[in-house]
């Protein structure tokens, strides 16, 4: 099984956005990790490889946690990992390792992954932001709070310290910081202080 590249406990390390799953939820790259720069050449390897017909395909029934490849549109494809399988739908969940988020595809659509093609640790890290959490009543974030979340990372390098684990999901907490200038800008607190979600204090 291929390491994931998680983030380090307790350092700041670079990070970028790369999937949004709502504001307390997000995948981040660590884009000056010696491995990250890899991740392009295997990016084409694995377009080239898939846009020929006769690759193997995934087998059905969808082995949960499996690693396979995934079609992610103009002709790139991705690695991914089956989550859950939906035997009446012939359905899978996936989540992208590399690039993050999750899809619900058909298992026709997935393909065998090639041994050298999982070679490379997953440069995806899934957390969770830490100390914010949504608005009271609510059990989610807004659409609103998700937006305000992508325009404050958007295409910019952000700084990420992990700071603790969650309970329930045992993913890390986050903080992230946004470099404005001389001025280094709390992403978490951004969002309560526009009043997205409301600050949680650690214990």
């Amino acid at each position: 099984m291929t390491s994931w590249l998680l983030l380090p406990s307790g350092v700041t390390v670079e990070v970028i956005v790369v999937n949004i799953v709502s504001a307390g939820h997000v995948f981040v790259q660590q884009h000056t990790h010696p491995t990250y720069h890899a991740l392009r050449s295997l990016d084409q390897q694995m377009s080239l490889c898939y846009s020929q017909p006769g690759t193997p395909a995934l087998p059905s029934p969808a082995e949960v946690g499996v690693i396979c490849a995934a079609p992610a549109g103009e002709g790139a494809w991705w690695r991914a990992q089956v989550i859950t399988f939906y035997k009446e739908s012939n359905e899978v969940e996936i989540r992208y390792v590399d690039y993050g988020g999750y899809d619900r595809v058909k298992i026709d659509s997935l393909r065998q992954i090639r041994s050298d093609f999982v070679t490379l640790p997953f440069q995806g890290a899934e957390v969770l932001l830490d100390n914010i959490a949504p608005l009271p009543g609510e059990d989610r974030f807004s659409s609103e709070a998700t937006t305000a979340l992508e325009e404050l990372t958007r295409g910019v390098a952000l700084l990420a310290q992990v700071s603790n684990y969650d309970n329930n999901t045992g993913l890390p907490l986050v903080h992230l910081w946004n470099m404005v200038g001389d001025e280094v800008v709390s992403v978490n607190r951004t969002l309560a202080e526009r009043g997205l979600g409301v600050w949680v204090d650690s214990f």
